[in-house]
């Protein structure tokens, strides 16, 4: 058998490198080859002992050829079932000795070995063992003696048993399997429609954000070991200490990327454990509240804008997966996100913020969940119709702008590279006035962007109203010019109260840019949104967008 050559040829390397400065490791590696020979399976090696026993003792010898050595067989144990769930205390033990070591490749194959230790049958299930192990990944993590290359493992590590837990909470309550994918935040290099139409799709697929799931109380103890994890996470996130997970110090923003990607693609575990989704209300909504205040100063990490961009994508996470069952939360997050907008802070962070607004309107099912949750509710703000004033201020704030002809000329070159598949960057030589110029650009361009998201999203959402006969087509002849049916009326009632503001916008645009493709998007989403007003017989509307647009035919 390959596997047991290969085990015996590994204790004739340690005898070799053993012989003559570490006897005992020589004589019990030539041993183990005897015993070894009486062998036939790797079952029989995992109730002998002596195998495992023999490379824990060349490892805990520390000299980093004999450690390698170790280290490798033990991978090849584990990954081949040969070490029986006893040892599991034995060998994080003494992975946790190897992690304090400071030779490079004995910290990787430490690594490695807890990579392949949470992925066999030994994967620790008791909080005592796997906080252990989270801890060795955390430790090589957050150390001043790891190097770059072994810190980037180690946090790729954390972040696959992560993982790992989370998928056995999934198993281990029953729920549904599906995953979420990260927030589509819309590509810079297609056209905006083409956007909408892909992300109505793509958004399709997304577990539910609606309805009343089955609310769970009680965990199972792969239940609780997660929510320990997931507490101890967002209180180092939030700044504090970790209370269950064996670490010193982390980085906050580390521990927000970690709870992002919890957040992102474990929807379930927060809408059926209950015990979770008290945490997401009280903690991390409570530590994003906090993040996103503008009128205090943050200090260190918290103001970085590293940690400001996780912040923001937590936010549009909530928003978008959770905002049936987090209403007041959504609504105060959404109410700070458009308030951001009319602020005086660094462009950078109104591009983040813009970037997530941008994102909401060009996901159909997103946009349309907003209306349907807060504009049409009298009890709530008018969160999306103050989206649409926000985008339309920025646009209009580049008519005070000193460098409007050139910040316009700068955004009709973005259309342009858009339209072309190419992915806009900065030119790090550019001086301070272009880097201006062109971050005023980027502003006015999510904005415009997401205006015509939201006519884009109109229009598709006018057509699968058509689809299920919920409105008919003008071509056909009937007496019957009311909207009928939900949907139908959330796209009337999306109309009137967006089209004033949209039409402002577009037609200013319109008149002021002379680039072909920001042009040719405009007129696009004119016919949009015409035709859907057509279906939807919303006539003041559509006289209104084909008046702006005669007007500048007329004027070219």
């Amino acid at each position: 058998m390959v596997f047991m050559a290969a085990l015996e040829a590994d204790l004739r390397a340690l005898s070799a490198e053993a012989r003559r400065r570490h006897p005992a490791v020589k004589d019990a590696a030539e041993h183990a080859i005897l015993k070894l020979r009486s062998l036939s399976a790797p079952s029989e090696i995992a109730q002998n002992e002596d195998i495992l026993r023999m490379f824990l003792m060349a490892c805990n010898v520390k000299s980093v050829k004999l450690s390698v050595i170790g280290l490798s067989c033990l991978q090849k144990l584990i990954s081949h079932a040969a070490v029986a769930s006893s040892a599991l205390k034995d060998i994080l033990a003494t992975l946790k000795d190897h992690a304090e070591m400071t030779d490079e490749i004995v910290q990787l194959k430490t690594l490695q070995t807890m990579l392949i230790l949470f992925q066999s049958h030994l994967h620790p299930e008791s909080e005592e063992s796997m906080s252990q192990a989270l801890g060795i990944c955390l430790y090589l993590l957050e150390s001043n003696r790891s190097s770059d290359s072994v810190r980037n493992t180690a946090a790729a590590t954390f972040r696959q048993a992560v993982a790992l837990v989370f998928d056995n909470v999934i198993r281990a309550e029953s729920l549904p399997s599906g995953k979420a994918s990260s927030a589509r935040l819309g590509s810079r290099v297609s056209a905006v429609a083409d956007n909408v139409t892909h992300s109505f799709s793509h958004t399709l697929s997304l577990p539910s954000n609606s309805g009343d799931p089955t609310i769970m109380q009680n965990l199972s103890d792969v239940g609780k070991l997660g929510l320990r994890l997931l507490e101890d996470l967002t209180a180092i996130a939030a700044g504090g200490s970790a209370m269950w997970l064996r670490v010193y110090s982390l980085h906050r923003t580390f521990a927000l990327d970690i709870l992002e990607f919890v957040l992102s693609t474990y929807v379930a575990i927060f809408q059926a454990l209950l015990s979770y989704q008290q945490v997401l209300r009280h903690q991390i909504c409570s530590l994003l509240m906090t993040s996103l205040r503008t009128n205090v100063e943050l200090e260190g990490e918290a103001g970085e804008p590293s940690y400001r961009r996780l912040v923001l994508r937590l936010v549009s996470h909530v928003i978008r997966l959770y905002s049936s069952s987090l209403v007041t939360e959504s609504e105060v997050f959404l109410n700070m996100l458009v308030k951001v907008t009319r602020q005086d802070l660094p462009l950078w962070h109104q591009i983040l913020v813009l970037e997530i607004l941008r994102g909401f309107c060009v996901e159909a099912c997103t946009l349309r969940l907003l209306f349907q949750t807060f504009d049409l509710n009298p009890v709530n703000t008018n969160v999306v119709e103050n989206i649409v004033r926000a985008l339309a201020l920025v646009v209009a704030s580049i008519q005070a702008s000193d460098s409007s002809e050139e910040t316009l000329a700068a955004v009709g070159g973005m259309f342009s590279s858009k339209a072309k598949g190419i992915e806009w960057s900065m030119d790090h030589d550019a001086s301070n006035a272009a880097v201006l110029v062109a971050s005023e650009a980027h502003t006015i361009t999510l904005a415009l962007e997401g205006l015509l998201g939201v006519v884009f999203t109109i229009a598709t959402l006018t057509d699968e109203a058509l689809d299920v006969g919920e409105l008919e087509s003008p071509k056909c002849e009937s007496n019957s010019m009311e909207c009928s049916g939900q949907l139908a009326l959330l796209c009337m009632a999306l109309v009137n109260s967006t089209w004033l503001t949209i039409l402002d916008s577009l037609s200013f645009i319109l008149t002021r840019s002379q680039g072909e493709a920001i042009i040719l998007e405009i007129l696009k989403g004119y016919q949009a949104f015409t035709q859907a007003c057509g279906v939807l017989r919303a006539i003041e509307p559509l006289n209104s967008f084909l008046a702006s647009l005669c007007k500048f035919t007329i004027n070219n």
